[in-house]
């Protein structure tokens, strides 16, 4: 009475649609993957000019207060064998009460840093160094010495006189 009906079987392989989603999903991850490498990459970078400027002010703080803040300190002829280092023109601002000593460019491993060195006499035994080290992570032209900077930093330091 039944008659044996032949049972179709399904092929084993993958459907097209099956196929086009794990692509999809593949592309999903690579460009994700892709990006995630490119942002560390900028930021691992970004760390890099962010602790040689530290460095750099730290050094120029230093080799300033190991002077005892002389108003005749120049980075230049004190650092000049270390550092490729020249005299810029004075900066568009300074603190309340300061005086300039100076604008330097040293440039480390292709980046351009801009130090600032300004004093002020706190008291009769007591000098404030003032130093301000900016750079810029933008691929612009580094010779323009008039474009703003997107980061910096201030070290004040106390040294008796």
């Amino acid at each position: 009475m039944f008659s044996k009906l032949k049972k179709r079987e399904r092929p084993s392989g993958a459907t097209l649609l099956e196929t086009i989603c794990a692509a999809v999903v593949l592309s999903i991850i690579v460009i994700g993957a892709t990006g995630y490498r490119y942002h560390s990459t900028l930021n691992a970078r970004c760390a890099d000019e962010h602790i040689a400027a530290a460095r750099l002010g730290q050094l120029v703080c230093a080799s300033w207060a190991g002077l005892e803040g002389d108003e005749t300190y120049d980075p230049v002829a004190h650092l000049g064998s270390e550092l490729s280092m020249e005299v810029l023109g004075p900066p568009k601002s300074l603190p309340p009460a300061f005086v300039l000593l100076g604008r330097y460019r040293a440039t480390i491993e292709d980046v351009d840093y801009r130090i600032v060195l300004s004093w002020n006499d706190v008291s009769s035994e007591l000098r404030a160094l003032w130093i301000r080290v900016e750079w810029d992570w933008r691929e612009e032209d580094p010779s323009d010495p008039l474009k703003p900077l997107r980061k910096s930093f201030v070290i004040i330091t106390y040294v008796p006189k």
